[in-house]
């Protein structure tokens, strides 16, 4: 029988074995893929629990072998890391199921000679308390992170905010919405997700952004969200677009912005008079921005585009949401800590300083540009900007005092949310005006 364990595994090989986003691989199986809303859901779990927690597990797992963990069989490793999930972090389902569960999948997608490694192995859980860190095993693998980037973080941050930022995102991420509208047709709004039951509190910092505390799935499926009026968007994501601070009447480029969350924002600050021009290096996310602009009705132009090299039109306000490590939204990507690697950061400041000074050729005088990252990486953020700004003497740095919660800005009044303390992604963005 094909049940969630099923999928469950079927999605970690794929994303294992190929080495892509697990969202990506995920969105394709389901579409390949019937499952009940039920299967579907517990698919979802067991994905992104078991690669969030991919360090703690395989310590665990390792104790009870007799070589190494990366001389495992591949389908054997996930089937263990899925079991060690369900056995010792999810106390739903009882012990002696899991094991017995996950000893008849392998023999039936594996081989039966497996069976009994499986059987082994999955039994020791008896012998571990979850919620005790071993003498012997590095904070790194017990908070399940890779060694490089909990050491950069404990040499960045100090070691007690590093280990609040790994704590936090391990826990799952809330899920803000924003709503359209003034005061009151917001208002309107929250009163009728109420009646439906979906639990809401203001989002930290804003009147016009809500969390969901329980309902989302029902957000999701609900005719204002279909139609525009309700957006699933983090705050200080949104708080980027604040910054920027688009007006009635102006033409506007984002780029680096498909699927294009933040242009639709733009939009509706500009009270759909202006022109927003969209673009990405990536035409499948094109393609997806399209998708939303049509279905929303939004005046915006999406183009293929690479904007450290490619002509734009003038504009009178630009964002820059640069590609970056993604270190600020780990706990909603769980496998970003896995897929980075520290050479990454050095390859993507390259990008990043070349898509900020070929973009600021295309700001009129008295523009605006806005340059930000959802990264939490200094080398990324405000390095990127302070070298610029020492290239750029046309150029200077404005602050975000006027635009954001004043608890969200760092010393050069940019936007610098800390997760732990802000209750939020780690977002960074900088408003630079052209003089």
């Amino acid at each position: 029988m094909r049940d969630a364990r099923f999928h469950a595994f079927q999605v970690i090989q794929g994303f294992y074995r190929y080495n892509i986003r697990l969202k990506f691989f995920r969105d394709q199986y389901f579409k390949k893929h019937s499952l009940s809303r039920n299967d579907l859901s517990r698919t979802l779990v067991l994905t992104n629990e078991v690669v969030r927690w991919q360090g703690r597990l395989d310590y665990w797992i390792s104790l009870y072998l007799d070589k190494p963990i990366n001389k495992l069989h591949p389908s054997v490793h996930n089937i263990l890391r899925l079991g060690y999930f369900e056995a010792l972090m999810d106390k739903s389902i009882p012990q002696h199921a899991v094991v017995h569960s996950w000893v008849e999948l392998a023999k039936s997608e594996i081989g039966v000679q497996f069976g009994g490694l499986v059987n082994a192995v999955l039994r020791k859980t008896e012998k571990i308390n979850p919620t005790e860190r071993f003498e012997d095993q590095s904070l790194n693998a017990w908070y399940s992170y890779p060694k490089w980037l909990f050491q950069k973080w404990n040499k960045q941050f100090g070691e007690t905010k590093a280990n609040q930022l790994c704590e936090y995102f391990n826990k799952p991420s809330p899920n803000d919405i924003r709503l359209n509208g003034d005061k009151g047709s917001r208002l309107a709004i929250v009163n009728q997700l109420e009646k439906e039951g979906i639990e809401l509190v203001p989002s930290p910092e804003s009147d016009r952004f809500f969390r969901v505390k329980t309902g989302m799935v029902k957000v999701l499926n609900n005719n204002q969200f279909k139609t525009g009026l309700i957006h699933a968007q983090d705050c200080a994501s949104g708080a980027v677009v604040e910054l920027l601070d688009p007006h009635p009447g102006e033409n506007i480029l984002d780029v680096c912005a498909a699927p294009g969350t933040k242009s639709g924002y733009i939009v509706e600050k500009m009270k759909g008079d202006g022109q927003v021009y969209s673009s990405d290096i990536s035409q499948k996310r094109i393609e997806l921005g399209n998708e939303s602009t049509k279905a929303l009705k939004l005046i915006i132009q999406w183009d293929c585009k690479d904007a450290s090299k490619d002509d734009f039109p003038i504009a009178d306000r630009i964002l820059v949401d640069a590609p970056c490590t993604g270190t600020g939204v780990i706990g909603r990507r769980t496998d970003i800590r896995w897929r980075r690697e520290e050479d990454d950061i050095k390859s993507l400041v390259e990008i990043q300083s070349a898509i900020l000074n070929h973009m600021a050729q295309f700001l009129k005088q008295d523009g605006i540009l806005v340059y930000a990252t959802c990264s939490i990486e200094a080398e990324e953020n405000w390095n990127v900007v302070e070298s610029f700004l020492k290239l750029n003497d046309n150029f200077s740095l404005e602050s975000g005092k006027n635009f954001i919660p004043n608890n969200w800005l760092n010393q050069q009044d940019c936007l610098e949310t800390f997760p732990p303390r802000d209750r939020v992604d780690g977002m960074f963005a900088a408003r630079l005006r052209k003089k």
